[in-house]
């Protein structure tokens, strides 16, 4: 009979991810809440190929039960679970902040104009990758940057993120001293750019640029933030983290970046994290686990994370 070290070895085998006797167990609790495999990817903090193939071996075990729309535990995996001391993952997320400790309508002013705003937003497209952020998401990112000094008479440079119009809500606040929003997107930069003249912000702008393209000497040791959301490889880590270092000013200076556990893993976290202080100097003074949450995006089907699942939806929900 499987064990759950047994899976965690599968696992680990045929995923090339680093998988932990710990890990399968996270699954199983977070299966005895919900049957949602997005829900389940999320609420384990796992990526979603450990979690498809954990998932495949605990069915062939004879552990779950899989349909077009959920994953339900037998009795024999439920015995696996409570044998092993599991029980369901709990919640107490603050239901008005959401867990970020952040209150989005501390400033109506700012929430109030930028959900009238992003009405007529343009919707992500699978070319570059994207899906944007809940608009509560995004201006609780903008508050934690004046919570934490980051905001207020600051040179901000944003890049490769206006899918979330994270730039465009830095710019709508007046306070900083200068906002440069980059996206290779065009149709973002004009929608940014629009609002930008239309509101009569004057420091701030959008550009189109390609992050894989060297910064021009002036925007190198110029800005006092950087905000990015890179895509989850090393590579991108390096490309886009990498710019923003280049161009902040120096000590005292400031970085925000979001990374998920679902695109990611823990281990990745780590080469990331050796990066930051061993190669740039850096350290790290914040982790706000679950900040971001994801609006579900049309051309979710097409994606691999929809072809690595078990069952045929994609998420319904906010995750």
């Amino acid at each position: 009979m499987a064990t759950i070290k047994d899976i965690a070895q599968l696992v680990e085998k045929e995923t090339g991810i680093k998988t932990l006797p710990r890990h399968i167990e996270r699954i199983l609790e977070a299966l005895m809440a919900t049957g949602d495999f997005w829900q389940v990817s999320g609420n384990a903090h796992l990526p979603v190929p450990v979690v498809a193939n954990a998932i495949k071996h605990m069915q062939e075990a004879g552990w779950v039960t899989v349909s077009d729309e959920k994953i339900e535990l037998t009795p024999e995996g439920l015995k696996v679970a409570q044998e092993a001391g599991l029980s369901a993952l709990p919640s107490y997320k603050c239901p008005r902040c959401g867990g970020r400790g952040i209150d989005y309508t501390a400033r109506p002013d700012w929430w109030n104009q930028f959900k009238e705003i992003i009405q007529d937003r343009p919707e992500p497209i699978q070319q570059y990758d994207q899906a944007y952020v809940t608009p509560e998401t995004t201006i609780s990112r903008v508050l934690m940057l004046d919570q934490l000094g980051d905001l207020r008479n600051k040179r901000i440079l944003v890049m490769g993120a206006e899918d979330d119009l994270t730039g465009l809500a830095v710019a709508l606040t007046g306070l900083a001293k200068e906002v440069l929003i980059l996206d290779i997107d065009e149709r973002l930069i004009n929608f940014d750019n629009h609002w930008i003249e239309k509101l009569n912000l004057p420091n701030a702008r959008a550009q189109v640029f390609d992050l894989r393209k060297p910064f021009p000497e002036e925007w190198l040791r110029h800005f006092d933030v950087f905000i990015t959301d890179p895509p989850e490889t090393l590579m991108a880590f390096k490309a886009f983290i990498g710019r923003g270092v280049a161009a902040l000013k120096g000590a005292g200076s400031a970085g925000y970046f979001g990374l998920t556990l679902q695109d990611s893993s823990m281990a990745r976290w780590q080469q990331l994290q050796r990066m930051l202080l061993d190669e740039w100097d850096m350290v790290i003074t914040d982790i706000k686990q679950d900040f971001n949450e994801y609006v579900p995006w049309p051309y979710h089907q097409e994606t691999k994370a929809q072809r690595l699942a078990p069952v045929n939806v994609g998420p319904k929900d906010i995750w």
